[in-house]
C-alpha cells in the first residue's frame, strides 16, 4: 500500500506542536544555574537529564572521573520500595553503582520528568493555536461556491489566488458568472476567544514549570488576593524543583567534598510603563500596569 502523502495541514501541525515544544523545553531547561560543578560535567546535561527522566546519577568513576548520567533503578529495593542500586547509562558506557557511591539528582520529590507534562500543554496549545488559523481562513472566506463541473478547476485557482492574498483575481470572460450558487457559511471571527484560551492554557504551564504568567488587559482590575494565591502557587512549584536539586547538592559535597550549588535564575519582571499607573483600594484591587 503506499504511503499517505502528507499535506500542507499536516505539516503545519508538526510544525506548530515542534515549535511550542522546543520553546517551552527551552524555558524548562534553562530555569537553574549549577555552579561548582567538576569541569568534567556540563551543567545542561544534568538539566536534559531530569526534563527527560525525572533523575540522573552523579559519582566518580576511578577510570573517568566525576559523572552525572541517566539513571535507571538497578532492581533491589529496601523496606520503602527506594532503590539500594542504579544503573548510570551513557553513549557506550553502562556501570551499576550502590547508593552508598553515588548520588541521585531528583528533578521533583516524585521523581517525574518535565518532558510529559509540557507534551500534555502544548498538545492543547497546538489545538487551540490551529483552531485559530482554521478560523482566520474560514472569515477571510466564508462562502461556498456551486459550480458547474467544467468550473470547478477554475474556482480552484481562483481561491488558491485569494488564500495567496492577490489584490486583483482576472477570469476569462467566457465564464458565466450568472451560473454561479454562493451560500454564505456565516463563519464568526472567535480569535479573542481562542487567544484567552490559549493564555489561560500557557498560564497553567507557567505555572508549572515556576515561572510567574499573571498577565491582565490594561484595562483590567486585578485582585490582589487572586494574584497573590497565583504567585503562591508559582513560588510552590519552583521550590519543588529547587529544593531537590538542593538537596542533592548537600548530598555530593558531603560524599565528595565539593562545593556544587543551584539558584533559580532570576528574571526581571515586565513593566509596560505605557500603561496608567497603579490604582489601589481599600477592595484590594489595583489596575494593572
Amino acid at each position: 500500500m503506499a504511503r499517505k502523502r502528507a499535506t500542507l495541514t499536516d505539516l503545519l501541525n508538526d510544525l506548530t506542536f515542534k515549535s511550542l515544544y522546543n520553546k517551552y523545553s527551552m524555558l524548562a531547561q534553562s530555569a537553574f544555574e549549577w555552579e561548582g560543578v567538576p569541569d568534567e560535567i556540563n551543567p545542561k546535561y544534568i538539566e536534559r537529564f531530569l526534563f527527560d527522566f525525572g533523575k540522573a546519577i552523579f559519582f566518580k568513576d576511578p577510570d573517568m572521573s566525576y559523572m552525572c548520567l541517566q539513571a535507571h533503578d538497578g532492581g533491589q529495593l529496601n523496606v520503602y520500595g527506594e532503590p539500594l542500586r542504579y544503573l548510570a547509562t551513557g553513549l557506550n558506557y553502562h556501570k551499576y553503582f550502590n547508593t552508598d557511591n553515588c548520588v541521585i539528582i531528583e528533578n521533583n520529590p516524585l521523581r517525574l520528568n518535565t518532558k510529559d507534562f509540557i507534551m500534555f500543554y502544548v498538545n492543547k496549545l497546538t489545538e487551540a493555536e490551529r483552531t485559530m488559523d482554521v478560523n482566520v481562513k474560514s472569515c477571510k472566506t466564508p462562502v461556498v461556491f456551486a459550480v458547474d463541473d467544467k468550473d470547478v478547476l477554475t474556482f480552484k485557482r481562483l481561491f488558491q489566488q485569494v488564500d495567496g492574498n492577490v489584490p486583483a483575481c482576472f477570469v476569462d470572460k467566457s465564464l458565466n458568472l450568472d451560473s454561479i450558487g454562493v451560500y454564505d457559511t456565516k463563519a464568526k471571527f472567535l480569535g479573542k476567544d481562542l487567544m484567552d484560551y490559549k493564555k489561560s492554557v500557557e498560564n497553567e504551564l507557567l505555572t508549572f514549570l515556576g515561572f510567574d504568567n499573571l498577565a491582565v488587559d490594561k484595562k483590567e482590575r486585578v485582585n490582589l488576593s487572586e494574584a497573590n494565591s497565583n504567585n503562591q502557587i508559582t513560588q510552590s512549584f519552583a521550590d519543588l524543583q529547587l529544593k531537590s536539586r538542593e538537596k542533592a547538592c548537600e548530598l555530593i559535597n558531603e560524599m565528595y567534598g565539593l562545593n556544587i550549588s543551584v539558584k533559580r535564575k532570576e528574571i526581571e519582571p515586565y513593566v509596560d510603563n505605557t500603561l496608567d499607573g497603579h490604582d489601589t483600594s481599600d477592595s484590594g484591587t489595583q489596575r494593572a500596569d
